[in-house]
């Protein structure tokens, strides 16, 4: 028995090297390319490591008390290394020079290694205090030397790779395999070429220039690979197959990124390199563990006819510090404008193609987004101009603080554009130049407004204000307000060709259920339009009449009428299903009918009220009427054609110069009768609080109001009968605070008009005993009731603490009304209530989005009480003196009795409200109606 056992030993030590051999060669260059992997993560990490190692020395550097981190990195791992090194299926000359590349990688991990222990124990020891970061310094260099070392190196050794396995593969150039290797191999070496041209600086206060013309070719790219790259799928087995549409998903996300990049490197991302840094990582993190991951999924699933060889991870490097200087300005020019000859329509006999239609489509969008911007700007530039005023006089601005402007939020549109450039080969030759030729005047009016603000900055900030004392301010305001309505009739022209190019294609499915519902929403839409452009020519005083509603109020009950011969043969899914194309149909119904009797009922405003009464009309028709008609056509299966939104024409208007007037003699305060010590829970000071001199009411002015609710008429009411408590706040960043609630619901007007701007945070809870019809899909209405109101001023967050607290909207502008609504589609009940992280949670996200003299509210919605510790009621109760407030909504059939919730609400400084069926669409609109602008 013994000898037997002896014989196998000897069997298994002659056979091992043997079957060794017997492995593929793809399967060992395999284990190489995974130690690079492997490795490359390792690379990573320190990388990072570096990288917030680095922020911390910038805030020591300025605040030596803060102290230095640095977490421990461990052992290094030789596994992966010894696996490579192992594998005996390529031939022993060739396997001998992979070892010596191999070898070359493994040294320089060790030295980085070696460094990151060496800088580790320095902060340890904290011997930055005795060489004031001397070796820090020079530690940090080494680490972004071996960065850039081992990326070449690694390269070098994958070069010899792919060598040996090109002289392997005996493949026809036809196999579909190949072919999708191949296909997939271009993507991803095209990929790993932006990589390496994208700068990477470990001081983020550096400020150079960004490859923007790089990355917006590399999105184009990406557009044509997309055509391509699933074409040989449907030839290859499962579940390789699979594997082609997801690694497409994967480039589809990295094509999004570059988008969001392209838009956000706006003049403010432009003077730090925290923009490029972000979108860096941010696609190696992309490229790595998701699209190179989904091609090894391929790799492994075409096994074991097919051996493939995968690619290794991206490594990143760091660039040297720019010593690049900004140009300096020379003035904004104006934009190039050009006149287009009306088009020559002609009837096609063929209905369009899908990539014509969506390329029309593509002109809407961008069209909208355009506007969107543009109204940003009329919010920044309204709300300078008002600053402007009191700097007019240099010897009394001398002693005010400096005048500033910033317009940090407002993008280009620049990703939409280049990809509508790019998509516009499929609209025919005969309209195609006059289309881009007009959208390309509208970029450029965009990107002289983008000038103006950018010089408005360095006129600012170097007080030349002081100097000409406001002309080249006048000038640019003058500017502004010719911009605003050329790009607005520009936009009108570019849409009325569009349509009209539209119209020129017969429908592929006229009998079909979407398109004859899509033709009557869209007349009530024409009909809506010319409403909206009458009530812009009476308030504009160029027409004495009110526009006639007769045919948008008929076309309103036509389409209540004729839903169920419209709709015929449309799945009904549901009102909380964003799917469902009743929805927006029968909204568009009920809300032409309502935007006729707005107009209708319109009275003339009495004096003194900031908003002007065309923002209502603007921020209803773009939000109750385009709104679902767009939402119909984005659900559509006809070849429908969006409409475009309608600019608020009067957001902003030039204002004759501030004449200031000696100050008032100040009168002596009369006593004030003590009230409850607790007015809907917010705690009263009655000290004496010194008068601050506020500037005359503006038709923008700065929000002063309240930390509660005020009254519809609260505004209307004669100053003697308004009788309020002052609540005295500690921060320097906010204003006086009344108290003014409106708990009964009464009279509740919906509209934001004269409201301070909002940022509401909505900490939801969708545990799973929210799953009840009074409960979620309350919810629900409540938030979609605001979202019909909101302005591109307002911010809405949305927190959820079920299971893990997590941000599922980061702060949004209502101007993306459209997206948060969907993210309230999405929204459904399931696992447990974590209410403490998420009030932490709220907080956090409420206090980074912070809006000075804004309406800056939590609101908890919830079905029931939860434990909440003292850490958190410590929370609550500080930020409600610092102007973040906490109001509290409970669901269910019953209104609850528990006094954990109230007391929070009163703790936060906030309102507490039980939600019904009857109050759901107007609660959180109170909420948004929080405070006023001064002078409401």
């Amino acid at each position: 028995m013994r000898r037997f056992s002896i014989l196998i030993i000897l069997f298994a030590f002659i056979f091992t090297p043997v079957a060794a051999q017997q492995e593929a060669p793809q399967t060992s260059l395999n284990h190489y390319i995974e130690f690079l992997s492997e490795s490359s993560e390792l690379v990573i990490h320190r990388f990072k490591m570096l990288g917030d190692y680095q922020e911390d020395v910038s805030r020591y550097r300025k605040r030596p008390d803060y102290g230095l981190r640095l977490p421990s990195s461990g052992p290094l791992e030789e596994y992966y290394y010894k696996k490579a090194l192992g594998g005996l299926g390529v031939e022993a000359a060739k396997r001998k020079q992979l070892n010596a590349g191999l070898e070359n990688v493994w040294q320089v991990l060790i030295k980085l290694d070696e460094t990151c222990k060496a800088l580790e124990t320095y902060v340890r020891l904290r011997d930055y205090e005795r060489d004031n970061l001397k070796k820090s310094d020079a530690l940090a260099a080494e680490m972004q030397s071996l960065f850039e070392r081992y990326a070449h190196d690694k390269n070098a050794l994958y070069t010899q790779i792919r060598q040996i396995y090109a002289g392997i593969q005996n493949r026809a150039a036809t196999d579909p395999y190949i072919v999708t290797e191949n296909a997939m191999g271009e993507v991803i070496a095209a990929q790993q070429r932006l990589l390496e041209a994208l700068p990477y600086y470990l001081d983020e206060e550096t400020k150079a220039e960004w490859p923007v013309a790089l990355v917006r070719q590399s999105m184009l790219d990406d557009e044509k690979a997309l055509a391509t790259i699933g074409n040989t799928a449907s030839q290859l087995q499962y579940p390789a197959s699979d594997m082609v549409g997801t690694f497409k998903s994967a480039l589809v996300s990295m094509q999004d990124i570059k988008r969001r990049a392209l838009d956000d490197h706006n003049f403010a991302a432009q003077q730090s390199a925290r923009h490029g840094n972000a979108v860096y990582l941010s696609l190696v993190e992309q490229f790595n563990h998701d699209m190179l991951e989904f091609y090894k999924a391929f790799v492994g699933y075409s096994k074991p006819g097919h051996l493939l060889l995968n690619y290794p991870f991206f490594s990143p490097v760091m660039k040297a510090e720019s010593s690049e200087k900004a140009a300096a300005s020379e003035g904004t020019k104006p934009f190039q404008d050009k006149s287009f000859h009306p088009l020559n329509v002609k009837k096609a006999a063929a209905p369009a193609s899908a990539a014509t239609i969506k390329t029309l489509n593509q002109y809407i969008d961008w069209i909208n987004q355009s506007l969107r911007q543009m109204h940003l700007l009329q919010m920044i530039v309204r709300n300078y101009q008002s600053s402007a005023e009191y700097y007019r006089d240099p010897a009394k601005a001398q002693k005010r603080a400096n005048l500033s402007y910033s317009h940090e939020d407002f993008k280009l549109p620049s990703s939409e554009y280049a990809l509508l450039l790019g998509a516009s080969t499929a609209i025919p030759e005969p309209y195609r130049k006059s289309v881009t030729g007009q959208a390309g005047v509208l970029m450029d009016v965009l990107q002289e407004m983008d000038g103006l603000s950018i010089e408005l900055i360095s006129y600012t900030a170097e007080k030349r204000y002081l100097q000409d004392r406001l002309k080249r301010s006048d000038a640019i305001l003058d500017r502004y307000l010719v911009l605003f309505d050329i790009l607005d009739k520009k936009k009108e022209q570019l849409y009325n060709d569009i349509r009209r190019i539209h119209e020129s294609y017969p429908n592929a499915t006229p009998q079909s259920s979407w398109y004859i519902a899509g033709n009557a929403m869209l007349k009530t839409m024409d009909n809506g339009h010319d409403v909206m452009f009458g009530m812009r020519d009476y308030l504009r005083g160029e027409t004495s009449k009110l526009p006639e509603t007769t045919n948008l109020r008929t076309d309103s009950r036509q389409l209540i009428a004729d839903e169920y011969k419209n709709m015929k043969g449309l799945q009904r899914y549901g009102r909380n299903n964003g799917l469902c194309p009743y929805t927006p149909y029968e909204d568009l119904g009920g809300n032409a009918g309502r935007f006729a009797e707005k107009v209708e009922q319109y009275k003339p405003e009495s004096s003194g009220f900031a908003a002007h009464p065309y923002e209502s009309f603007y921020y209803f028709y773009n939000n109750e009427l385009v709104y679902q008609y767009n939402n119909f056509i984005e659900l559509s299966k006809a070849g429908l054609l969006k409409t475009v939104n309608q600019p608020d024409v009067f957001a902003f208007r030039r204002t004759a110069p501030h004449k200031e007037t000696a100050p008032p003699v100040k009168a002596p305060e009369p006593p004030v009768e003590k009230p409850a010590d607790n007015v809907a829970g917010v705690q009263t000071n009655h000290a004496e609080i010194p008068v601050v001199p506020q500037p005359p009411a503006r038709q923008d002015a700065a929000p002063l109001t309240n930390g509660g609710k005020p009254g519809p008429e609260a505004a209307a009411a004669p100053i003697a009968q308004a009788k309020r408590d002052t609540v005295y706040v500690e921060r320097v960043r906010v204003d006086t605070v009344y108290v003014d609630r409106n708990a009964q619901l009464q009279n509740v007007t919906r509209s934001l008009d004269g409201f301070a701007p909002n940022n509401m945070v909505l900490l939801l809870d969708v545990s799973s005993s929210m799953n009840s019809p009074y409960k979620l899909p309350l919810l629900k209405r409540s938030i979609k009731s605001l979202l019909t109101l909101v302005r591109p001023e307002d911010m809405i967050s949305i927190v959820l603490y079920s299971g893990k607290a997590r941000v599922v909207l980061k702060p949004t502008s209502g101007s993306k009304s459209a997206e948060i609504s969907r993210m309230i589609d999405l929204l459904q009940s399931d696992g447990d209530t974590d209410g403490n992280e998420g009030i932490k949670l709220a907080y956090k996200t409420a206090n980074k989005q912070y809006i000075r003299a804004g309406n800056n509210r939590i609101v908890l919605a919830t079905d029931g009480e939860f434990p909440v510790s003292n850490e958190v009621v410590d929370m609550i109760r500080e930020n409600a003196r610092q102007d973040v407030y906490l109001s509290v909504f409970t669901f269910g059939r019953n209104e609850h009795t528990g006094q954990k919730l109230k007391k929070l609400s009163e703790l936060g400084m906030g309102s507490y409200a039980h939600v019904t069926d009857a109050s759901a669409d107007l609660q959180l609109i109170l909420e948004a109606q929080a405070k006023k602008l001064a002078g409401k």
